[in-house]
Order: C-alpha cells, then structure tokens, then sequence
C-alpha cells in the first residue's frame, strides 16, 4: 500500500508536468505577452508610486510609465536594428575577411589531425561533398541523374504566375510575422496600463483566496514576495543595463565594429551564469577577428569583460541584485533550457525572472521553503537549513510510513 501511493503520486506528479508543459506551449500566444506585462508591472512599480506621490493621478501615473516603457523599447529596438541593418550591409566583406581566416583554420588542423575538411564537418554533423573530394561511383550516378533532371526541368522554365505566387507567399509569411509581432507588442502595452491601474485590486483579489483569520498573515507575506521581487526584477534590469554600458565602452575603445549589438547580446546573456558570459565573450572575439582586429583589440575585449565580471561580481550583483534571490547556477541552467523549448527566445528571457520569483514564493511559503532552499545558492553557514531539511524528510518519510 506504501509503495502504491508513492507510485501514484509520482504518476501524478509526472503526468501533471507533462500536461502543464504541454498547456504552456499551447497558450503561449496568450501567456507570453502576459508574462511579459507582468514582468514590467514589477519595474515600473517604483515609478508610478513616484509619480503618484507627485499628486499625479493613478490612471495618469500609469499611462506615463507605459509611455516612457514604450519610448525605451522603441530605442531600444531602433538601435538593435541599426545594428543588424550595418552587419547586414558589411556582411560580404566581412565574409571576405572570415574566409582566409577559416581557411587558414581548418588547414592547422589537417596538419595537426590529419582529418580532411569533409571528416572535419562530419564531426560536428555535416556532411556532404566538398569541391576538393572526389565522390565515390554512387555519388557520380547520383550526380549524372540529378544532372539529366535539372536538364529537363531547365527546358520548362518557370512561369510568371509562378514567381509572383511565390513572392506573394512570401511577401505575405513577413507581413503575418510583422503584425503578429506587432499585436502582441501592442497587447503587451496594454495589459501593463491595466496591471499598473488595477495592481492594489488584484492584490486585495489574491488575498479574498484567504479567510479573514489567515487575511493579515497571507497579506505580509504577500507584501514581502512583492517587495523582494520587485528589488530581483529592477536588480536585474539595472544590472543588464551597466554591463551594457561597460561593454559598449570597452569595446568601443578596442575598436570592435558593432560593439552596442555584441554588448546587449553579452549582457543579456549574462542572465545564465558562467555560460552566457562564456558565449559573450567569445562572440565578442570572433567578431573581433574577422574583422581583421589587431592582437590589442583583442586584448582590450579580454580586459573589458574581466573588469566587467569583476563588478557584476562583486560591486553589482550584491548591492544592486542582492543575495537573498539568487538562483544558483544549475537551476539557472536548467530554467533557461526549458523556457527556451517552451517559448523560445522569449521563455529563455523570462525564465530567469519567474524562477527568481518562484525562490521568493517557496520562500515565504512554510511547506515549500525546502524546495526555496534547493533553488537557493550554497550558503556557507548552512546548519539550520540543513536541520530543516532533515526534520521536513522526516516528516515526510513518516506521513508515508504510516500504515
């Protein structure tokens, strides 16, 4: 009976996770834009209590956090769009830069491996013929087929009607993408006016869940996981925002072409620990060397992230962050990869707030604080954690062991 209801709760466990993820991936045209406003109402917070305080109305204190939030996102993007709009226009010669290094590259390592540059790609799972191999018998007759058939086809060329159908089909999947994006900008927007007018009556929503005898309890905790998530939430913000300044600087300075795109790309990737600034830094060096960058250039990168990770470590993150939410590197990790397969590029950003968030919950709930703890990074005085811990499996082992 013990090990029946043990396995039916993990059965329920496993298919309730399942069906969860599933919803999620499902609802996420609804979810995301959601999410987002959610994680907006928490920054834009400090604002419209200041506002408010400046006897300005609580429908105008929101519609002026929107529009300034809305200011910041068009800059925002206007700037990254420069960006990629100059990388796109200096794509060939940056090609023609990246070229003779790659080729130079893969040359050491036949020298060293003895590997040719077709077993090199198949090593990383590409495959095909390259123009230096020769291809075996079969792959001549596959080539003398396919050279017959597109003899064939070159004899129907296709028509007009044709190519203005498939430029229309295209013309049209850009156009869908744009508004959709654009929809869900727009509603994004809206959801935030809404959630910043309406957050003193979804707070007194949330607590009618409650019975008066339990009201002022559930009330103070609510107030401390709205206060800590808000600091984590603004914290993070604001980190992001100086490790881009100290990055644009640095790269600035040693010269790096594009060096506003490759600093937000870093400092947005500096959400995952250890991995996202190891991917910074080294997209920052590759643009660095097909761009034809001197030995100091690179020197200079190599500086500007080793001074950049010396402040975030210990000047930003402790006094701007704070210690008290931090998600330790693995859950980190793990949150990242699976918002990424549930909502993309979109949940891989999110799921670093709502897993911070989700620590401050734990946290604050008794009978979750366990699961708060796991989350949590290695406290090095952790004896009463540890003594809970053990006395909440006892608990939990007995509960089970009942017969």
């Amino acid at each position: 009976m013990k090990s029946k209801d043990i396995l039916i709760i993990l059965t329920l466990i496993v298919v309730g996770t399942y069906f969860s993820i599933v919803g999620l991936i499902e609802a996420g045209g609804f979810l995301k834009p959601l999410a987002i406003a959610v994680l907006l109402t928490l920054i834009c917070i400090p604002l419209c209590r200041k506002l408010e305080g400046w006897n300005f109305s609580k429908g105008l204190s929101a519609f002026v956090s929107v529009l300034l939030s809305l200011l910041a996102f068009l800059s925002f993007f206007v700037i990254i769009s420069a960006q990629v709009a100059n990388v796109s226009d200096r794509w060939p010669e940056i090609k023609s830069k990246a070229k003779p290094k790659l080729e130079e590259f893969q040359q050491k390592i036949t020298e060293k491996t003895g590997l040719n540059l077709q077993q090199q790609l198949g090593m990383f799972g590409f495959s095909g013929q390259t123009s230096g191999s020769k291809p075996s018998e079969e792959s001549e007759q596959e080539l003398d087929s396919n050279q017959s058939s597109d003899r064939t086809n070159s004899d129907s060329q296709p028509s007009p009607e044709k190519i203005v159908s498939n430029a229309s089909q295209e013309v049209r999947i850009i156009v869908m993408n744009f508004f959709s994006f654009l929809s869900s900008t727009v509603l994004t927007f809206v959801y935030l006016f809404f959630l910043l007018l309406y957050r003193n009556k979804v707070k007194l929503s949330i607590l009618k869940f409650f019975s008066e005898k339990n009201r002022k309890e559930a009330e103070e905790v609510m107030s401390h996981t709205v206060e800590l998530g808000l600091n984590f939430i603004v914290g993070r913000f604001i980190l992001i925002v100086f490790l881009a300044i100290i990055y644009s600087i640095g790269l600035s300075i040693s010269g790096i072409e594009n060096a506003i795109l490759i600093s937000v790309i870093a400092a947005i990737l500096s959400l995952v620990p250890f991995i996202g600034n190891i991917i910074g830094y080294v997209l920052a060096i590759v643009m660095a060397v097909f761009a034809g960058t001197e030995l100091g250039g690179i020197i200079g990168v190599s500086l500007t992230f080793g001074l950049a990770q010396f402040v975030e470590s210990y000047i930003l993150e402790p006094y701007v962050v704070g210690s008290k939410v931090e998600v330790n590197p693995l859950v980190t990790i793990m949150a990242v990869i699976l918002g990424g397969s549930i909502w993309g590029i979109a949940g891989m950003i999110l799921s670093i707030p709502i897993a911070g968030i989700a620590k401050i919950i734990f946290d604050a709930t008794p009978a979750l604080k366990p699961i708060g703890y796991a989350l949590g990074e290695e406290d090095v005085d952790g004896a009463d954690e540890q003594n809970f811990l053990s006395k909440w499996g006892e608990k939990l082992w007995n509960k089970f062991s009942k017969k």
